[in-house]
């Protein structure tokens, strides 16, 4: 329950800037205990709060403790919302990444159409996923236990920074500056912003603040790398985030746009990545998925690694148009699961946006002989065939140059069996 809440947290932080994102932390439909449902089965029970609660995502776990460390394991759903797009690249009449309204029926185009996502189970000190700052946004009541009816034993007021040491039953157990210990609830009705533990920086010449703006005077300018410990975080309208960092005891800020969070389980950093792509954020979900991809314990999990990759690549397809590193990332995703022919398919569809037939052939190709009735594969050989012999005639075929290599195209079409009218468009 406490880690839940905590990663409802942290979620929210991730995308704190995003207008009309909401998170919501799972509460059993009417007529049935929370508990009940996950003790049957936990994936059906997900699912099932999530539907209720008509959620684009679901995300939940399994949670034991072994001698000060917490066990985590955690899975992901996405469910399937009508009207909703999908994670898919395309290639339209000048460029890879998604269509232009005029071009929505693009035939060449391939999906990611991973909806489970099962990670790496996870070892956590306790100490290191609780221990951190929390920020009141407005005044909260601090109870001698973690309880709603236990008594006051002190009242802070918003702007002040609260240091949790633990978590009991989904309330943050916080030390007061009278020394007291006390408990304040991690729901929705505790008015807390809750910072992520630690950010990560690369950047040289720095000029740190003062205070959580470019208004406050310089405290000092360095080379900023490493990992560093948060101890406050403060929004600024028309500045955006600001990190109070541990750089000893002079008081020093750094804008958010120079660090990166790293939050306490690398899920949280794939659900933003989610959340900012189907909100076609796709710069801040580039960061994300980056972030999940050099989380501690992800690089032996092949197959998420995988889809980590390929959204990080259409994250760069699509934002930043940036068909080389994105082509790089399929290329990843491609060394992690060469058994998957939605791999090679996704850079197929790039390589053919970059003007790079030769290697689209292949991977098409290759996706083929995996799974000779594969029907993404089968469709996007059809509609390569389509554009070579003019029968799509568009732009495409001059982005493409697939009509240079019909030959080519056509023992594809001859070996699989492939129809060019016949396929699914």
């Amino acid at each position: 329950k406490s880690l839940g809440y905590l990663v409802w947290r942290e979620t929210l932080t991730a995308i704190s800037d995003q207008q009309g994102a909401g998170v919501i932390v799972a509460e059993a439909p009417p007529g049935q205990r929370l508990v009940e449902m996950v003790q049957k089965d936990y994936h059906e029970a997900a699912l099932r709060i999530a539907g209720h609660q008509r959620a684009r995502m679901a995300l939940w776990g399994v949670v034991e403790e072994d001698r000060g460390k917490i066990l985590v394991d955690t899975f992901l759903s996405i469910l399937t919302v009508p009207g909703a797009g999908d994670l898919s690249v395309a290639v339209g009449g000048k460029m890879a990444g998604r269509p232009s309204d005029g071009e929505s029926l693009t035939p060449l185009r391939a999906a990611i159409s991973r909806t489970r996502f099962n990670f790496a189970s996870l070892s956590v000190p306790r100490e290191e996923l609780f221990l951190r700052p929390l920020v009141t946004t407005g005044s909260l009541v601090v109870r001698a236990k973690p309880d709603d009816q236990s008594p006051s034993v002190g009242q802070v007021a918003a702007g002040n920074v609260l240091q949790a040491v633990d978590m009991v039953d989904g309330w943050f157990a916080v030390r007061l500056n009278t020394g007291i210990l006390g408990y304040v609830h991690a729901g929705i009705k505790s008015p807390l912003a809750v910072p992520p533990s630690r950010v990560e920086a690369n950047s040289t010449g720095v000029n740190l603040r003062s205070g959580p703006g470019k208004d406050y005077p310089g405290a000092l300018k360095r080379d900023l790398r490493g990992t560093f410990r948060v101890m406050d975080m403060r929004y600024r309208a028309g500045q955006g985030l600001w990190y109070r960092i541990d750089l000893g005891p002079k008081e020093t800020w750094v804008t958010g746009s120079l660090v990166r969070p790293r939050f306490s389980i690398p899920a949280v950093h794939f659900l933003a990545g989610l959340y900012r792509y189907y909100a076609t954020r796709y710069v801040d979900a580039t960061a994300e998925f980056s972030q999940f991809i050099g989380s501690p314990g992800v690089q032996e999990d092949h197959l998420n690694l995988a889809a980590a990759f390929q959204l990080l690549g259409a994250s760069r397809l699509v934002g930043a148009k940036d068909g080389r590193r994105a082509y790089e990332d399929f290329s990843q995703a491609v060394k992690l699961t060469p058994y998957d022919p939605e791999a090679y398919l996704l850079r197929s569809v790039t390589a053919l946006g970059m003007t790079r037939p030769v290697e689209a052939l292949r991977d098409l190709d290759t996706a083929l002989r995996l799974d000779p009735q594969y029907p993404p594969a089968r469709a996007l050989a059809a509609a390569t065939g389509r554009i070579a012999t003019g029968r799509d005639k568009s732009s495409l075929q001059y982005l493409t140059e697939l009509p240079r290599y019909s030959k080519e195209i056509n023992k594809i079409m001859e070996q699989y069996t492939i129809r060019i009218d016949a396929e699914n468009r």
